[in-house]
């Protein structure tokens, strides 16, 4: 075999496992990580089992890069706003909206379903449904929930290390929840819009766009850290 017949079976080789991986990114967010099957993987990626296991070694090892590799794209990005946010603040601290802004954009340029979605919250709600499902994601998650709070208490210097936690945990877990709200596969907001026996219309009235992200900022805000 030439060094190019080579080279073509290696990008063969990777085109092959790139597939087999961003399918299963998809079925984990839509499914959960219990419910994907690897019939539901190689159905979707036209690959079969032995691919699977060759490329993965088992279904669970794959799933669990899935789950890793769409929280991590999004808190990678996170971590790299943050960090070029105190950078550039130099020795003040960092605004209110900044922090919401580097823990919430990410949200909408990365991890991006091939339908509009977000697999990243797809994925988070997925999770938070099965907690059981063996699949840690909380600790994976842990660096940069810490780095966030780490930023907050400079902010908020007289907040306790407990309502700083609680405030977190609010910015976050509102903007997931209200960004799922604007899922291609829910959209929530316009049924609620509807009257019971009334058809959505065919395209969606909203999406998951910067007026959007920026919207949900602004609700946020309204209540972010209002006990100092």
């Amino acid at each position: 075999m030439t060094e190019q017949d080579e080279a073509e079976s290696a990008s063969r080789r990777n085109e092959t496992r790139d597939i087999i991986l961003n399918v299963a990114k998809e079925l984990v967010a839509r499914k959960g990580p219990k419910s994907t099957t690897v019939r539901d993987i190689t159905n979707a990626s036209g690959a079969n089992t032995a691919a699977v296991n060759y490329y993965f070694q088992s279904k669970d090892a794959l799933v669990r890069l899935a789950t890793q590799e769409i929280t991590g794209d999004v808190n990678r990005e996170r971590l790299a706003r943050l960090n070029d946010m105190e950078m550039k603040s130099a020795d003040k601290v960092l605004q209110p909206r900044q922090i919401l802004e580097a823990l919430i954009e990410p949200i909408l340029t990365m991890s991006r379903s091939v339908d509009g979605g977000s697999l990243y919250v797809r994925n988070v709600f997925q999770m938070r449904v099965d907690a059981r499902a063996g699949y840690d994601n909380f600790n994976i998650n842990s660096h940069a929930a810490r780095r966030f709070i780490q930023a907050m208490q400079r902010t908020f210097p007289t907040l306790s290390l407990a309502e700083i936690v609680w405030n977190y945990e609010f910015a976050r877990g509102a903007s997931v929840h209200m960004l799922a709200n604007l899922d291609p596969v829910s959209r929530r907001f316009e049924h609620l819009m509807i009257e019971p026996n009334e058809d959505l219309p065919a395209e969606p009235c909203f999406r998951l766009d910067e007026a959007a992200v920026q919207k949900v900022i602004d609700m946020i805000l309204a209540g972010f850290c209002k006990s100092v």
